[in-house]
């Protein structure tokens, strides 16, 4: 198939073949929204207005903070507790339809890097599986991905009937399940081990190196986000 700045994309991040394809996209599309609200978006009116109104969830807050870039971050929050202000403090009464207080708690809800975030991963689902109906390497490359956690392999199998016919359909469920639970079994096993080591008849026996890391990746497998070792490899590979 005719190749694309997405299908490139797509072919770039599953050709990594570390960890779940989706975690490591939704990383890099993250940390990427970051940088831009933290340099050259700062001074974008039509960003900033969208800043002011959406602005940001705890997680990207915190994000955030972590930059270096002190200014951009200042006046950002700045001109979004203006319009905080504008909104949830200043006129009407705090009663009635459309109080302050809900007005106010709408600005909990909304978050300007999750928005840009999930339209990033909606283009990628897209080229993703257009790809995958299109390019049997692809659809090689895809089944010899090391895992797809659980909230992806759930994203994956409920978005695929918009985009696959049956025959292709089917495979492509297989196969998501497959490299899903796998991960499940391997994590389970881990588990496992790790909860027999406090058994007194295995004191001093050695733990696999799976039991060791068993609960911090049961956390990632269950929430869809990269282990500390998979970012740890990918900035490696970066460098």
């Amino acid at each position: 198939m005719n190749k694309n700045i997405l299908t490139i994309r797509v072919d770039d991040i599953f050709g990594q073949k570390c960890g779940c394809p989706i975690c490591l996209t939704k990383r890099i599309s993250e940390e990427n929204a970051c940088e831009y609200i933290a340099g050259s978006a700062m001074m974008t009116p039509e960003i900033r207005i969208e800043t002011n109104k959406l602005g940001f969830c705890e997680r990207h807050f915190d994000m955030l903070l972590k930059t270096s870039a002190r200014l951009p971050i200042a006046l950002i929050l700045s001109t979004h507790l203006d319009e905080i202000e504008a909104k949830a403090y200043e006129s009407e009464t705090a009663f009635g339809k459309n109080t302050k207080a809900e007005r106010g708690a709408e600005f909990e809800k909304t978050c300007y890097v999750c928005n840009r975030m999930n339209d990033d991963l909606d283009r990628f689902l897209h080229g993703m599986f257009k790809m995958y109906a299109e390019d049997e390497s692809f659809r090689k490359l895809f089944s010899e991905q090391e895992y797809i956690c659980f909230p992806h392999r759930n994203l994956l199998l409920n978005n695929a009937r918009k985009y696959l016919k049956k025959d292709i359909l089917k495979q492509f469920s297989q196969e998501t399940e497959r490299l899903s639970k796998e991960k499940l079994k391997l994590i389970r096993s881990g588990l496992e081990e790790l909860c027999r080591s406090f058994d007194y008849r295995n004191v001093g026996k050695p733990l696999s190196e799976n039991a060791e890391v068993s609960p911090e990746n049961a956390v990632c497998f269950l929430t869809g986000r990269q282990t500390e070792n998979e970012i740890e490899i990918m900035k490696d590979r970066e460098e």
